[in-house]
């Protein structure tokens, strides 16, 4: 027993630890029925195909092949209440004091994998499998552009945007290395990122910063800075490892280990910025008959300036460990318990590099001074914490034909001390979920079905805590609620 007292210290260890540590970003909610049902609660059982995600020492204990899949249906319900204005006063087209609700959809999440057990080093089990461990999508509309800048032309109804999927195809080989006792496994992953950014920038009138007298006046309020809206879309692949260790420390304690290590994705893709600038008729009227069709000229004319590139962005995943215990309370009762740690801290925004430059001809392009403001690269930094996750499950045999599940957990957020706030994560502090669901046995036939609800509580952010050099808040001031609903269909088939 002296290795289940030590597991049950380890792991209560880190459930202290993460009691106010528990991991969220943007890192997929889960995988398959069973494990979600019991809250996430899953490393000591990982007796079906998602224990690719879970535990891939749980392969080397599954004694028949497998081929499952899973459907999630995601709703955020999310609002902000802004209160966007230039030194607590001035408008900036937001739309200031109303309720915004991100735009309605339910987003569709689909995973799937199969298991086989071959005759080689000791019978070792192998599976591919198909899933996302990491997945966000959110898209506001929430701005207008102010009646001193080109209010014609309009926005797209993306202005604040965040669709980012990792998805991982991942190879998984594990075997007992002690008889009923001690299994190991490890997937590797080919990993693949999509992404799709947009966000509004407020750009410096470059004006404002000549020597020459005749532009005293160009770059005053309301026309000091420049509505930018910035749309990045791009792919790329990389690597990643999950390992994991399950030992059976007595006929009634399970205990599981894992480690994932996503390497870093460089993402690459096209890029539009349109620039909306000032429109003054008066000042336009004043110019010197020298400075008709200049950029001088073009910084007054209610013109939309479409930019064009490639851009290449950096996107760093997060390493996680995680610790987790299944006690057998009866023939029908399993209870679980696990714990995770999320390096978060290990990303740090998106920085968008711009290369091969599309710009209309005319002084836009020619101009250097211009050329350099509307080339400019953007970026959207974060200053996270690392952060974990609590969960706890049960899984209770009421009858051949059926099981029941249910499960909650705790979450972190890692923008807890909101130093980066923005409509494009939404994470507002520890998140509370609650799982309930049954898996039907049909002969050999295992249909699933989980409902899950996570509630967030309410968060105010005040001010803009500066702006990045992109003229970019990191902050946007407002109030914040935030709820998730999901539903999770499942199969299994074992053959």
């Amino acid at each position: 027993m002296g290795i289940v007292r030590f597991s049950a210290i380890a792991l209560a260890i880190l459930v202290l630890l993460t009691s106010g540590l528990q991991a969220s970003g943007f890192e997929n909610s889960g995988v398959g029925t069973k494990a979600r049902g019991m809250g996430g609660a899953f490393r000591a059982v990982a007796d079906d195909w998602t224990a690719a995600y879970y535990n891939p020492a749980g392969y080397a204990n599954i004694w028949d092949n497998q081929l499952g899949a899973n459907l999630a249906f995601v709703h955020y319900r999310n609002e902000i209440i802004p209160d966007y204005r230039w030194d607590g006063v001035y408008e900036t087209g937001m739309f200031n004091d109303k309720t915004n609700y991100n735009a309605h959809e339910i987003l569709s999440n689909p995973s799937a994998g199969f298991i086989v057990r071959f005759p080689v080093w000791g019978e070792t089990v192998f599976g591919l499998s198909a899933y996302q461990p990491f997945d966000y999508n959110i898209t506001w509309e929430m701005f207008e552009m102010l009646p001193a800048y080109n209010s014609v032309a309009g926005l797209p109804g993306d202005q604040f945007r965040n669709n980012l999927d990792v998805v991982a195809f991942q190879l998984t080989a594990a075997r007992e290395f002690i008889e009923d006792e001690l299994s190991l496994g490890i997937g590797v992953q080919l990993l693949r990122a999509d992404l799709l950014y947009t966000n509004i920038f407020f750009r410096e009138n470059p004006l404002s910063s000549s020597d020459d007298p005749t532009y005293d006046d160009f770059a005053d309020r309301p026309y000091d800075r420049i509505p930018q809206w910035s749309r990045n879309d791009g792919f790329g692949y990389g690597f990643g490892l999950r390992a994991g260790m399950l030992w059976k420390a007595s006929e009634k304690v399970d205990i599981g280990a894992t480690i994932a290590l996503p390497f870093p994705i460089t993402v690459t893709g096209d890029v539009e910025n349109r620039f909306y600038m000032p429109d003054n008729p008066t000042l336009w009227q004043q110019l010197p008959d020298v400075y008709r069709g200049t950029v001088e000229h073009l910084f007054l004319s209610g013109q939309t300036v479409i930019h064009r590139a490639s851009f290449e962005a950096k996107l760093d995943l997060p390493p996680s460990i995680g610790l987790g215990m299944a006690y057998k309370a009866s023939e029908k009762l399993t209870v679980t318990v696990d714990a995770e740690y999320t390096l978060w801290s290990q990303y740090e925004g998106l920085e968008f590099t711009y290369t091969d430059h599309v710009l209309p001809r005319g002084p836009a392009d020619t101009s250097v001074f211009a050329r350099e403001f509307f080339t400019d690269n953007v970026s959207a930094p974060v200053e996270w914490d690392n952060a974990g996750k609590f969960m706890l499950g049960a899984a209770y045999d009421y009858a051949d034909y059926l099981t029941l599940l249910g499960g909650v957990s705790l979450d972190q957020s890692p923008a807890r001390n909101a130093a980066q706030f923005t409509p494009q994560f939404i994470d507002t502090g520890n998140k509370k979920g609650l799982n309930l669901g049954c898996i039907v046995h049909i002969d050999r036939w295992d249909l699933g079905f989980v409902t899950s609800y996570q509630s967030q509580p309410d968060m105010n952010i005040d001010g803009f805590a500066g702006l990045d050099a992109g003229t970019a808040a990191q902050r946007f001031p407002a109030e914040y609620k935030a709820a998730t609903y999901e539903t999770i269909l499942s199969f299994n088939y074992r053959f």
